[in-house]
């Protein structure tokens, strides 16, 4: 993938987000999206060797559009600066835990997990971390989400233990359930390699959550 390129072209993308700009850009672009699609399709080939779940995702499938819904938005530019994409068995708009990738004119990361799963959702994952909360407790010390990622993102994190809850876990806080690890784009010399081994060393907490989700209380 045309790296270097792309990200030049999300940079301009940046100071001219217009429909004129574009247009006269748009072989550029769809160059590139081509290009960006035959990457998701390696970093697929690797996820599926440790997640075989993910091994018939369609690459194509996997990318957001780069059109922004402004329809209640403030700001109106008509493009995302960035190209994104989500692989999960479920699709990239599942509750199902997913591995994300960005490349952006501002920022540029590796992520996954489950951000701000649906009330239904966190309701299945608050309590299987009260009838668990060992499970819980050693996922937030996990050495390798600790050392890859810092640990889990604060993000929405409630300042009180949720209301019908007890103190069983710290977890119970959380309202996301995501890891990060930004780079660079100019500085990665295999973004595809570099990729996998985030979204490898992402397991311990994708294990969790599919177990978590799937808990019902009795």
């Amino acid at each position: 993938m045309n790296l270097p390129g792309l990200t030049q072209f999300l940079v301009e993308l940046k100071f001219d987000n217009s429909k004129t700009w574009f247009d006269a850009h748009r072989k550029r672009y769809e160059s590139l999206r081509a290009e960006f699609i035959g990457f998701m399709e390696g970093v697929i080939v690797g996820v599926s060797s440790f997640d075989p779940s993910v091994a018939e995702v369609r690459a194509k499938d996997t990318l957001f559009r780069i059109n922004r819904d402004v329809r209640f938005a403030h700001d109106k530019s008509p493009y995302k600066t960035s190209f994104s994409a989500a692989i999960s068995p479920g699709g990239r708009h599942a509750t199902w835990p997913l591995y994300y990738v960005q490349v952006g004119a501002d920022e540029s990361f590796v992520a996954g997990g489950v951000y701000f799963p649906q009330p239904l959702e966190l309701s299945h994952i608050r309590a299987f971390i009260e009838r668990h909360p060992e499970k819980a407790n050693t996922l937030l010390t996990d050495s390798s989400l600790q050392g890859q990622f810092g640990g889990l993102g604060q993000e929405g994190k409630l300042q009180r233990f949720p209301r019908g809850f007890g103190e069983a876990s710290e977890l119970l806080k959380f309202k996301s359930f995501t890891v990060s690890a930004d780079f660079d784009a100019p500085d990665v010399e295999d973004l595809t390699a570099f990729a996998v081994a985030k979204c490898e060393a992402m397991g311990p907490l994708h294990a969790w959550l599919r177990e978590a989700l799937s808990y019902r209380s009795q």
